[in-house]
């Protein structure tokens, strides 16, 4: 097992592509616009989808949509040559003059800080997808959802299983 060195030697490491993607991603035409990308899991997607992009030889944008309120995200992705564009999704003008593209990952959502802007909460998980849906219906869209719908289960079994009763906990879960 390799040592993990540093942050940004684990960020290397799961930006790795495998060679599965390597392909699909030569098969597959065109950009890819990552809406949400400076969330949790968005910087090192995108970095594994430019590495996977030049691996297959394949010349695409990748470009990375979001706020950008944290430090330093906007500067890191693009040190790895993601194209960023600061927007805010719910301003349909704003969304309006994103690039056409035939590929989305939309990753964007309300997690963390739910709790005392339940509005906000609700907008971004549930009008969101929406309006991304209508502005993007000429593209393919692969959206990231949440197991957190369901109910607490025993660390020692097996987990939830999509066939499990939802049992949402909190604004998140349940929006």
């Amino acid at each position: 097992m390799k040592r993990i060195e540093s942050i940004d030697h684990l960020e290397e490491l799961l930006s790795e592509p495998t060679p599965g993607l390597i392909e699909t991603l030569a098969r597959i035409e065109g950009d890819i616009l990552i809406l949400g990308v400076a969330g949790k899991m968005g910087p090192t997607l995108a970095r594994m989808a430019a590495r996977a992009s030049r691996a297959g030889g394949t010349k695409r944008r990748i470009i990375g949509i979001a706020r950008f309120s944290a430090s330093n995200s906007e500067r890191e992705l693009q040190r790895h040559e993601i194209e960023t564009v600061r927007c805010d999704l719910l301003d349909e003008g704003a969304l309006a003059r994103l690039p056409d593209v035939p590929n989305v990952i939309f990753m964007a959502g309300r997690k963390f800080g739910s709790s005392g802007d339940e509005p906000l909460t609700w907008a971004m998980n549930t009008h969101l997808p929406a309006i991304i849906a209508q502005r993007f219906a000429h593209s393919r869209i692969v959206a990231f959802s949440t197991g957190n719908i369901y109910g607490l289960v025993p660390f020692t079994g097996a987990g939830s299983r999509e066939t499990d009763v939802p049992q949402p906990v909190g604004e998140y879960a349940m929006s």
